[in-house]
C-alpha cells in the first residue's frame, strides 16, 4: 500500500513496515489488545491516518530516541513513550539551519534518485515501492515544516516491558547515537527493532550528544542477542531489515573504531557538515571531525559524497566528543 508519501508493507508476525522511502522506516507491531508504532517519522504527512488503516487496535507510540525524524508525527497520537533521557529535549525547537540543510539534502537526493531509478530499471531491478523516493505531498510547504508540540505519557527505563496482549516489547537502553536511544526486543518472535543504534548505512556517532564509546558498548550488548533473534528491523536507508549476524559486524566495527584500528576518512554527512567516516563492508560509522570547523552547507562531490579535497583522517583514535547539533 502507498499514498503520496508513505509506503507500507506487511512483514509477517503482526508487523507492518511504514516507510517514508529512503528517509525513515517506522514499524507497526500488533498484539491481541494493542498496537505499537515504533517511531513516527518526519511529520511531513499524517502517519496517524496511514496506520489507522492498518489496524483496528488502539495505537501507542514508542520512540527509539528524540530526533525529529523519529518523533515528527508524534502529535497525531495520545499515548507516547520515550526513554527518560530524551524528555528534556522534546521542548527544544529544531534549529532552522538543520531544517534548511535537510531540505537541501532532500532536494538533491530526490533529483539523484531519478537517475538511480533509471539505472535500476535498466540493469539491477532492486527497487520496490517501499524503497522508491517520491515527491512530497501536494500542498506541503517546507518553509512551514516544524515539529508539532507533544508530550510523552510514559518515560521508559532499561528493562521496561510494553504489553500488547500476548506480545511484549522489552526496552533495551542503548546510548551512543543519543543518550536516550533504545532498541525494542520481541523475544517471542525473535525481532529486534534497532532504531538508530543499528542501521545498514552510516551509523551516526557525530552529533553533539553522541558518544562513540557508549555506542560501542551498546552494540556489543546487542551482538550478544545474535543467536536469539531472527531479524533486525532498522530505521534508515533502502534496507529495512538485517540478519542477526549483522549485530556482530556492527559491534566489531565500533570496537575497531574506539580502539584506534579503523581508518577514518574525511567526508560530510547528509546535512553537509564535516565528519569522519570509518567504512566497513556492510555499513560505516560517522564521528565528529574536531579538526574542521562546522560549516552546515558544504556540498558533497557529485557521485562520491565527500567534500572536494578531502584527505583521510590523520588520527584514527581521536573519536570522542562531538561538534554538531543533533537532529
Amino acid at each position: 500500500m502507498s499514498d503520496s508519501w508513505f509506503a507500507t508493507r506487511p512483514l509477517g508476525a503482526g508487523v507492518h513496515l511504514v516507510s517514508e522511502p529512503v528517509h525513515v522506516n517506522c514499524f507497526l507491531v500488533e498484539g491481541a489488545d494493542q498496537a505499537v508504532l515504533v517511531d513516527t517519522g518526519l511529520g511531513i504527512a499524517n502517519i496517524g491516518e496511514v496506520v489507522g488503516h492498518l489496524t483496528r487496535l488502539p495505537i501507542a507510540v514508542v520512540n527509539t530516541h528524540y530526533h525529529y525524524d523519529h518523533t515528527g508525527g508524534n502529535h497525531a497520537f495520545e499515548d507516547i513513550s520515550i526513554h527518560r533521557h530524551g524528555d528534556p529535549s522534546l521542548t527544544e525547537p529544531v534549529p532552522d539551519s538543520l531544517n534548511s540543510s535537510y531540505i537541501e539534502y532532500t532536494t538533491r537526493m530526490t533529483a539523484a534518485f531519478s537517475q538511480f531509478r533509471r539505472l535500476d530499471e535498466l540493469f539491477f531491478h532492486l527497487l520496490t515501492d517501499e524503497t522508491t523516493a517520491r515527491s512530497v505531498p501536494d500542498g506541503f510547504d517546507f518553509a512551514k515544516w516544524h515539529r508539532e508540540p507533544w508530550s510523552p505519557t510514559r518515560l521508559l527505563e532499561d528493562g521496561d516491558e510494553i504489553d500488547l496482549g500476548g506480545r511484549t516489547l522489552k526496552v533495551l537502553h542503548t546510548p551512543g547515537h543519543t543518550p536516550d536511544s533504545v532498541c525494542l526486543l520481541d523475544e517471542k518472535e525473535g525481532i529486534l527493532f534497532g532504531g538508530d543504534t543499528i542501521n545498514t548505512g552510516p551509523l551516526c556517532a557525530q552529533f553533539e550528544d553522541s558518544d562513540p564509546v557508549a555506542f560501542a558498548k551498546s552494540t556489543r550488548q546487542l551482538a550478544e542477542l545474535a543467536r536469539e533473534v531472527r531479524v533486525v528491523y532498522v530505521a534508515h536507508f533502502l534496507r529495512h531489515a538485517a540478519e542477526p549476524g549483522f549485530l556482530v559486524e556492527v559491534a566489531d566495527g565500533f570496537e575497531a573504531l574506539v580502539g584506534g584500528a579503523a581508518q577514518l576518512e574525511s567526508t560530510v554527512d547528509v546535512f553537509g557538515r564535516p565528519v569522519r567516516e570509518a567504512r566497513f563492508p556492510s555499513f560505516s560509522i560517522y564521528v565528529a571531525d574536531p579538526g574542521r570547523p562546522l560549516t552546515p552547507h558544504i556540498q558533497a562531490r557529485p557521485g562520491l559524497g565527500g567534500a572536494s579535497g578531502d584527505e583521510p583522517g590523520s588520527n584514527p583514535s581521536d573519536i570522542t566528543g562531538g561538534t554538531s547539533h543533533a537532529t
